[in-house]
């Protein structure tokens, strides 16, 4: 269930913006595909004009934009800052004019996506619960966060002529996991991860707002130093995040004194390994015996790690990846139904509207323009 929470001042969001790349700024020139790159930074002028080939090449992780976009179409104006570590954590900063009215899509992992929003609006959805970040009005500094415990689809809507000036920090579950060095820290992350798509938003702090705009001037410098210096502010950003996190959740839930965790590469590894034998249609006696438990143990272990049976999780995720196939990709409600395993689409709108409360078709109204 998704769940929204706020202080100070309301109405904020989130958006993705993450790369296969390693890091540095697009320069890419209507004239000049080439680019004077190199293999991890690039020089950015306020006249860089970003287009859809550009955005794919550096997002293949994640991003899909609506397939009717061209290659060649102009997507985004400006300083376009991207950075990705390969181990779960991302960074992408801008100061830009969206160029095209336009909707991207994503599946995201198990994740906590922050921005700091300096000007301008942004519009998503998260699932079919939409969002609108950049309502607090001119000269505020505004912060917002989402955590997704499961894969989800995002959306994000691009709106021609709006000037955003923000930043935003992907943090992969496991990221986070890997440094989390005591049994209290691991058992907070996983309280975190508790709820899916838990949305916070605040007013950002003085320290908050200087060291995003810190980080945004020194995106530009790509000497050694910079790149330290860049590292570090944002794991300074996580830091002082995390600590607002913190006191929201808390606030939010009583605290859980349950000291037993599991960590995200211990819930992928079953996760994955159900996630496989679903795509060949194996039934729970086959699952059960492949990974070598019997049929009650593997439920009652399935459950206790993520609430749900083995039987409702692959129904669950059949639905998503027919959400996915909707939006992304954009099958017919038959052929949805079909990804589903449903042989009827009647049969298929009902369940899809029983897990996402509306039906296919208004799902993809809501979310698509």
């Amino acid at each position: 269930m998704s769940k929204r929470h706020s202080v100070m001042k309301n109405h904020q969001s989130d958006e993705i913006g993450v790369s296969d790349e390693d890091s540095g700024f697009t320069d890419v020139e209507q004239n000049d595909s080439s680019s004077n790159k190199q293999d991890n930074q690039v020089t950015a002028t306020l006249d860089n004009m970003v287009y859809l080939s550009e955005l794919n090449r550096m997002n293949v992780r994640y991003v899909s934009f609506s397939q009717d976009t061209a290659q060649d179409e102009v997507i985004l104006k400006g300083l376009f800052h991207h950075h990705f570590d390969r181990h779960g954590l991302s960074v992408h900063a801008g100061n830009l004019i969206e160029m095209s009215d336009r909707t991207s899509f994503a599946e995201l992992p198990p994740a906590i996506s922050m921005t700091i929003l300096f000007d301008g609006k942004v519009s998503f959805s998260l699932g079919s619960q939409r969002y609108q970040l950049g309502c607090l009005g001119e000269g505020s500094v505004e912060c917002s966060a989402f955590i997704i415990n499961q894969p989800e689809v995002l959306s994000r809507r691009f709106e021609c002529g709006m000037h955003v000036n923000k930043l935003n920090i992907f943090i992969e579950r496991q990221w986070l996991e890997q440094r989390a060095t005591t049994p209290d820290e691991r058992h907070h992350i996983q309280q975190l991860f508790h709820d899916h798509a838990a949305f916070y938003h605040w007013q950002a702090s003085d320290v908050v707002a200087k060291l995003a705009s810190d980080y945004l001037f020194k995106a530009q410098h790509t000497s050694l130093q910079d790149e330290l210096l860049k590292e570090a502010i944002i794991f300074q950003l996580i830091a002082e995040n995390l600590k607002v996190l913190t006191l929201l959740h808390r606030a939010e839930r009583p605290q859980n004194t349950d000291q037993s965790y599991a960590t995200a590469s211990q819930e992928n590894q079953l996760r994955h390994q159900i996630d496989d034998m679903m795509m060949q249609s194996m039934t729970i006696a086959e699952m059960s015996s492949a990974i070598g438990l019997s049929v009650s143990t593997l439920q009652r272990k399935f459950k206790t790690t993520y609430g749900v049976t083995v039987n409702n999780y692959c129904r669950q995720r059949r639905l998503d990846m027919a959400k996915k196939a909707l939006l992304v990709d954009k099958k017919s409600i038959g052929e949805a139904a079909f990804i589903a395993g449903y042989g009827h689409p009647s049969n298929f709108i009902t369940a899809f509207k029983k897990r996402f409360k509306l039906t296919p078709s208004e799902l993809v109204a809501t979310i698509l323009p």
